[in-house]
């Protein structure tokens, strides 16, 4: 049986036991707490760095490979292939806006080519008879002879002005000087007709004499002729001749027109007419003659220039 002695000796041995084991366990649970967070610690630290990675990779003005991440010169990436840009409405509006007009080009195009002929004609005519029009038809008919010479198109000859405005006011300035051709050749053959004093025989041939008058003084021709021979006679006025054989003798009314023609003496108002017109139709022969060869050449263009309602694609 233990003594009290024993039994205290014994109870202080158990105490040390009991401390020493609680010193162990406090020391085992730091030793996993530590472990634990040196664990989490770095797995933590893994995902900073993956998300700074990542977010590294996704950003455009981050490094794109490990030399410019480490502060070296970006090496040169390959483009990506460039894809065509879908056309915009700008775009298409300005196609439109080509074909409209080269459609109006082609319009105005067999305008240019008629207004050459039609020039060109006024150039022959006004070198051979220092006018346009025929002088044995009506001033009205003549008139409207004129501005056909003038209009190739009822709509588009005055649309060339918005687009070969110098060609066109040249071509004017061109129609009023040959409507002013007109206008003088008429009142100087009226001069002429009440100058000439005729016989009754001719008095029916009064405008045949004018005209023949009228072409002598403007350097047109000869005006009139006759011509005999044995076995007849060849009288010819203004280019056109008449030829009588078999003997024939000299009509009466053809030899008084004849004669009146050679003996009329043009005064200074007439010759100061006559001076007029040839200096006029020497300009317009020369003008007319130019400006044929301008419309051609506008003809040939491939664009057009100006505008008008015709190029607007709306």
């Amino acid at each position: 049986m233990l003594t009290g002695r024993d039994r205290r000796r014994f109870e202080r041995v158990a105490a040390r036991a009991r401390r020493s084991s609680g010193r162990a366990s406090l020391a085992a649970t730091l030793t996993r707490l530590a472990l634990w967070s040196i664990v989490v610690g770095i797995a933590l630290a893994g995902l900073v760095v993956g998300a700074r990675g990542f977010y590294a990779y996704r950003s455009p003005e981050a490094p794109r490979n490990a030399e410019s991440a480490f502060g070296g010169r970006p090496a040169a990436a390959p483009e990506p292939p460039q894809e065509a840009e879908p056309a915009r409405p700008a775009d298409g509006r300005q196609a439109r806006t080509t074909d409209v007009r080269q459609a109006h080009l082609r319009q105005l195009q067999p305008v240019l080519r008629t207004d050459a002929e039609r020039l060109s004609q006024v150039a022959r005519r006004m070198r051979a008879e220092g006018r346009v029009t025929d002088l044995r038809k009506e001033r009205a008919d003549n008139a409207a002879e004129l501005r056909l010479l003038f209009t190739s198109h009822r709509a588009l000859s005055g649309d060339l002005q918005n687009h070969y405005q110098e060609y066109s006011q040249a071509k004017e300035r061109l129609r009023k000087s040959v409507a002013e051709q007109e206008e003088e050749f008429h009142q100087t053959a009226s001069l002429v007709m009440t100058k000439l004093s005729l016989s009754p025989v001719a008095e029916p041939r009064r405008s045949e004499i004018t005209w023949a008058v009228l072409e002598k003084c403007l350097d047109k021709g000869p005006g009139m002729t006759l011509t005999t021979r044995p076995d007849g006679y060849q009288y010819t006025v203004r280019g056109r001749s008449q030829r009588y054989s078999g003997g024939a003798t000299v009509a009466e009314d053809e030899g008084a027109a004849f004669a009146a023609f050679t003996s009329f003496a043009p005064e200074a108002d007439v010759v100061a007419h006559c001076d007029s017109l040839k200096r006029r139709a020497a300009g317009i022969g020369a003008t007319a003659e130019k400006l044929s060869a301008d419309a051609l050449v506008l003809a040939e263009q491939t664009t057009l220039p100006g505008d008008c309602k015709y190029t607007r694609p709306d």
